[in-house]
């Protein structure tokens, strides 16, 4: 009887020689790094030509935006060349009805609630005075130059 005392201490002992029931090996820490900062140079950043840097200008609707804002058109007045569209919008809390007092347009009219936006396209020359219905006080003028 005397094998399976010793045949316990034989497994014990091979296992432990083995290193299972070793526990982990400690973790260490790696040594502390200083960051490197990379600052851009003219050899890994190449300057672009002119032509790419600066776009050219072309005349578009944000160019030509009225901001209706406490009960006024900002800018009111506003000279065009033709074939220019101009763009409204309301950063109002209320609404405003905008109207061509010659009524030349088939969209004389534009209805804008907060936040809403209206364009009118001019394709010939000449002044155009508008205003909001609702509100008569609010006036301007588009001149549109050919």
């Amino acid at each position: 009887m005397r094998t399976a005392p010793v045949f316990i201490i034989v497994v014990f002992l091979g296992v432990f020689a083995c290193g299972c029931l070793d526990s982990p090996p400690a973790q260490t820490t790696p040594p502390p790094t200083t960051p490197t900062i990379i600052t851009p140079t003219q050899e890994i950043l190449p300057t672009l030509p002119l032509s790419l840097a600066t776009p050219t200008r072309t005349t578009s609707v944000s160019d030509n935006t009225i901001t209706i804002a406490k009960n006024t058109f900002r800018p009111a007045n506003m000279t065009v060349p033709v074939h220019s569209t101009v763009r409204w919008v309301n950063a109002d809390d209320r609404p405003h009805r905008i109207e061509f007092e010659d009524k030349s347009f088939t969209t004389s009219t534009f209805l804008l609630g907060s936040s809403q936006s209206a364009s009118q396209r001019f394709d010939r020359a000449g002044s155009f005075n508008y205003s909001c219905m609702i509100h008569p006080e609010m006036r301007g003028i588009i001149t549109v130059e050919g």
